[in-house]
């Protein structure tokens, strides 16, 4: 049986799957700035932290002390409202679109968690944190 590979972006129907003001979605989303201290590249779902000093956004690692380690944030596009990948330059301040307040409820699956967030303690710390800004964080979606 032949093994079809998909090179389709992640979508944003993949990420979101119900939230609490189906006219209004713009409600729970804002343009905030983004900042990595090496290029990146961005895909629909990445989980960011906020830096405590600065404001700015960086994707969310366990091993950061600046703030950015607690997950406040989720990206969903560029600043224009394009759900897709945004490769970041390094040491630039970029506007994306980010989720950064509920009720929403996203799916786990299409969660780009970084890789240091590796035990299931973690991981499930990781959704109590978006969950304390109302974005919950669905297995079962």
């Amino acid at each position: 049986m032949p093994v079809i590979v998909s090179n389709e972006p992640q979508r944003l129907g993949n990420l979101i799957k119900l939230y609490d003001a189906p006219n209004n979605p713009e409600l729970f989303n804002d343009v905030v700035t983004a900042n990595e201290a090496t290029a990146v590249t961005y895909t629909v779902g990445t989980v960011l932290g906020k830096v405590t000093a600065t404001g700015q956004y960086r994707i969310c690692t366990q091993g950061a002390s600046d703030g950015s380690q607690v997950p406040a944030a989720i990206y969903i596009g560029n600043s224009v409202g394009q759900a897709d990948s945004l490769a970041l330059v390094a040491a630039t301040a970029t506007p994306v679109l980010a989720l950064t307040r509920g009720k929403v409820v996203v799916s786990a699956i299409a969660l780009g968690l970084d890789a240091s967030f590796s035990t299931a303690a973690q991981i499930a710390a990781a959704y109590a944190s978006l969950k304390n800004i109302g974005i919950i964080v669905t297995t079962t979606v």
